[in-house]
């Protein structure tokens, strides 16, 4: 850890006190400071006391970076903060809920608002010239709902020595997506007595980075005052429009042509939950949602090709 910076003050000789002399016994005398060495000096005290803040920053470096720069409202944003200990001391982190903070400014300087704190205790160690990574959800915890370019930033204290350090501000957007679909629809429940509680299905495509195409599914209250769950789904094509439909379970099955010959089929429940994900192939049909004979809702036509990330595997 840096000392501070000491001032320092000239020796002045007290009455009777020994002087000191030079050769031949001659007084020693001290030069007259010249308009130069003055500002010579003050050149240096002033190059010292902007070196002192880089220095105490350059003990512990602060990184914060997001999956992606653009976000609807609602949806998952994972953020990876990447400590770097310099101090040449062995820290011990995570020991309270404190020890890192995020704060989040809109355009203008405006503060969003915090809705929580995010759970972040989990004591470790960090050895000096050695690098963590704490990685978590931030969606949760922050009233981002108007389109518009965000900074975040996040600060780590450090107790012991009673310092933070925040880390360059990330930049990202909030944008809003074109409704392609919706559907109301009533939950499951085993009392037929009560009325239902109802929801409501979203599809939405958002211009991720004016390069392609990305569907969304949001899953609301009827009147879009809450938003449940926002389920990124991947890229869409422009040129064709997904099948939507509902089982008796309120469940939706989802087909979408995402490539040139490929499609994603999924199978989302009223929570966002995805029971099931496949890919199909354009291979002497195109593949499309039909229900069987027992009303069941299948694809008929195409190929299935399989992935390592099908789901069920």
């Amino acid at each position: 850890m840096d000392r501070p910076l000491m001032a320092h003050s000239s020796l002045v000789n007290p009455a009777g006190a020994r002087r000191l002399t030079g050769p031949a016994g001659a007084p020693l005398r001290c030069a007259r400071a010249t308009p130069w060495t003055v500002a010579l000096r003050l050149c240096t005290w002033i190059a010292l006391a902007l070196l002192l803040p880089h220095r105490l920053h350059a003990q512990l470096t602060v990184e914060v970076e997001l999956s992606q720069q653009q976000f609807l409202p609602g949806e998952p944003m994972p953020v990876a903060v990447r400590i770097v200990n310099l101090s040449g001391q062995t820290l011990h982190l995570g020991q309270d809920n404190d020890w890192l903070q995020f704060s989040i400014e809109g355009e203008n300087n405006r503060v969003v608002r915090q809705l929580g704190q995010p759970s972040v205790r989990e004591p470790f160690t960090l050895e000096s010239s050695r690098r963590a990574t704490v990685r978590l959800d931030l969606a949760p915890y922050f009233e981002l709902t108007r389109p518009g370019r965000y900074e975040l930033r996040a600060t780590v204290h450090i107790p012991a020595w009673d310092r933070e350090f925040s880390s360059p501000p990330a930049q990202f957007y909030i944008i809003t997506g074109a409704r392609l679909w919706e559907r109301e629809f009533g939950l499951p429940t085993t009392d037929p007595g009560t009325p239902p509680v109802m929801r409501k299905y979203i599809l939405q495509e958002a211009n991720y980075l004016k390069r392609n195409l990305r569907l969304y599914l949001r899953i609301t209250d009827p009147a879009e005052t809450q938003t449940y769950k926002v389920v990124p789904l991947g890229p869409i094509v422009s040129f064709a429009n997904p099948q939507p439909q509902l089982d008796s379970a309120s469940n939706l099955h989802l087909l979408f042509q995402n490539g040139r010959v490929t499609c994603a089929y999924y199978v989302l429940n009223p929570e966002g939950d995805i029971l099931v994900r496949q890919t199909w192939l354009i291979a002497g049909s195109r593949p499309r949602l039909s229900a069987d004979a027992d009303g069941r809702i299948i694809v008929v036509g195409g190929q299935r090709r399989y992935s390592p990330d099908d789901i069920p595997p």
